[in-house]
């Protein structure tokens, strides 16, 4: 085999490993984005589900009990928006999301497919700004936001907010 043939074959050898490596490394940045968009996914999930679980219950502790509320008075202060029992696991109304009375939110966890799931829910009363922008209150309204947050344990750089507007309405 002469010198040409010799660098042909070294040539091709190298050629061929870089298409191999590069082939692998495709494949693996693919499986990648496939595992992050699965843990969005199931975020989004979640956190619509939790969602769902909180405008299937009451608006406030004082309107699951009576017919109607008429008073901003009636519901519960701002600074008490939060879980009414002290065991953290009776959610009877919308700001029990909110964890306990003047907390910063609720943590849990939820088992996905893809690890364990993380859940931040907070919940404080709205109004509309000048703007048309729902932005927080310091006094009771009637609305309240709940905000959710969740993060998969096996990627938490990426986590999924959405929120959600409930309002109380009467009609006399």
């Amino acid at each position: 085999m002469g010198t040409g043939q010799m660098l042909l074959t070294i040539g091709a050898m190298v050629l061929l490993g870089t298409v191999v490596l590069t082939t692998n490394r495709a494949i693996n940045d693919s499986g990648q984005v496939l595992l992050k968009s699965n843990y969005g996914l199931e975020g989004v999930a979640v956190a619509t589900s939790v969602i769902e679980r909180a405008q299937n219950l009451a608006f406030d502790q004082y309107s699951k009990d009576s017919t109607w509320v008429f008073s901003l008075a009636a519901l519960t202060p701002p600074n008490q928006l939060g879980q009414e029992s002290s065991t953290g696991d009776t959610l009877d109304d919308f700001d029990d999301f909110n964890g306990q009375p003047g907390g910063s939110g609720r943590t849990e966890t939820d088992s996905v497919s893809a690890g364990v799931c993380m859940v931040l829910t907070r919940v404080f009363y709205v109004y509309r700004d000048g703007s048309g922008n729902f932005v927080p209150s310091t006094q009771a309204t009637w609305s309240k936001m709940l905000d959710v947050r969740v993060w998969n344990t096996m990627d938490p750089s990426d986590t999924v907010h959405m929120s959600t507007i409930y309002s109380y309405w009467y009609f006399r």
